[in-house]
């Protein structure tokens, strides 16, 4: 059984200057017990997908990190954005709070973009009773962010919590009143898709198959793999400076809009966006120009846009959102089909032209991340067939 509670227990994690450490499970450190797992996920994200919601998809699943974040220092908590939903690790003295932001998640989602967002909060004591494990490490992606890397047969167990009918003891209503609603502030959504000249951007799911020996090291030479094709280094991040650009219309800005919003008057909206398309302006201006104030140096920010980007996660599966040419996209689906052939791992992948950036900024200097997803709903099509193969994998 896990250690007594420790409150700070995320923030005294020591952390990874490499992505390759998500391979090597000494890395990891149990949850305590009694912490809990805030898990989100919106309900036929491909239909809205297919319907061109994928902009409102990746918000709304980043919604409940930005209203946690809104509470509670981003080093202090862990969690990861999965496309449309996501992870959260939180101490039990924030579970009021997180229960609260669940709550007004659900009702935007429901109200103001026609999406079905399940949430949860769930007792990592539960997860241990059941015989399942949680773990969390830590990466540093940049000098400003550090990432979560969770492992253990928890985080799938967590999402069956989430998707189970007739036991709803975990799962978290709908806010009822609109006089509580969580704050999203820094959640934004300005920038255009993202796409690199004659290159491919790859979202791609790498799960290990729960049936072979617990030390089968297929994750790091997945690993592997990919630095040998790829390089895996920031050159293959889906999000360049050069290619950065900003929307300006009304119609673009909305999925930001709704969001931060609701509950407003339509004069409200309309100020807001007002104020949004001034910010654009200036924000082009300043970067254009390099302009240095006294709070923001504006010459910086593309280049901390893209090292504070989350093109490559660990959430008891390889999450990567990556560029490059179709010819090395086809050796590493070579790689992955003949390991998915030996029964070793499953994968799901989905090839398009751009990148989708989802933005939490608490300050312009320095102090923001970026959630990044394949364009046309990058890891909830990916994630079709991943559980395809899964399926597969556990009929055999």
């Amino acid at each position: 059984m896990n250690q007594p509670s420790d409150l700070n227990f995320y923030q005294r994690l020591p952390v990874m200057d490499h992505f390759f450490g998500a391979s090597d499970a000494a890395r990891y450190h149990p949850l305590p017990d009694d912490w809990f797992i805030a898990v989100t996920d919106i309900v036929n994200s491909t239909d809205a997908i297919e319907n061109e919601q994928y902009k409102s998809v990746n918000i709304i699943g980043a919604s409940s990190i930005a209203g946690i974040l809104n509470i509670v220092n981003q080093d202090t908590i862990p969690f990861v954005f999965g496309g449309d939903g996501a992870t959260i690790a939180i101490p039990p003295d924030l579970y009021n709070s997180a229960q609260n932001v669940l709550a007004s998640c659900r009702k935007i989602a429901g109200d103001a973009y026609g999406l079905d967002l399940r949430a949860a909060l769930v007792p990592v004591s539960y997860i241990y009773e059941q015989d399942k494990e949680i773990n969390v490490a830590k990466f540093r992606v940049s000098d400003h962010y550090t990432q979560a890397l969770f492992t253990g047969n928890g985080v799938r167990f967590v999402e069956e919590v989430l998707k189970r009918t007739g036991d709803n003891r975990y799962l978290v209503k709908v806010l009822d009143d609109e006089s509580s609603l969580a704050s999203f502030s820094g959640l934004e959504c300005r920038w255009k898709e993202v796409s690199i000249p004659n290159k491919e951007v790859v979202t791609l799911l790498v799960s290990k198959n729960p049936a072979t020996a617990e030390d089968d090291p297929i994750y790091s030479e997945a690993l592997q793999k990919l630095q040998d094709i790829y390089g895996f280094d920031n050159a293959t991040n889906p999000i360049a400076t050069d290619s950065l650009r900003m929307y300006a219309s009304w119609s673009k800005l909305m999925a930001e809009t709704k969001l931060r919003t609701f509950g407003k008057n339509n004069w409200q909206r309309i100020k807001y966006l007002l104020i949004i398309q001034l910010k654009v302006m200036l924000g082009k201006i300043f970067m254009r120009f390099g302009y240095k104030s006294s709070q923001t140096d504006w010459s910086r920010y593309k280049t901390d846009m893209v090292i504070n980007s989350d093109h490559r996660k660990f959430n008891d599966m390889l999450r990567i959102v990556i560029s490059g040419s179709r010819e090395q996209r086809l050796k590493m689906q070579s790689f992955l089909e003949n390991k998915f052939e030996q029964a070793r791992l499953g994968y799901g992948m989905h090839i398009t032209n751009a990148a989708v950036i989802t933005c939490m900024v608490f300050r312009y200097q320095h102090e923001h991340i970026h959630f990044v997803d394949g364009s046309n709903g990058g890891y909830v099509m990916a994630s079709q067939q991943l559980k395809e193969r899964m399926r597969t994998l556990a009929k055999n």
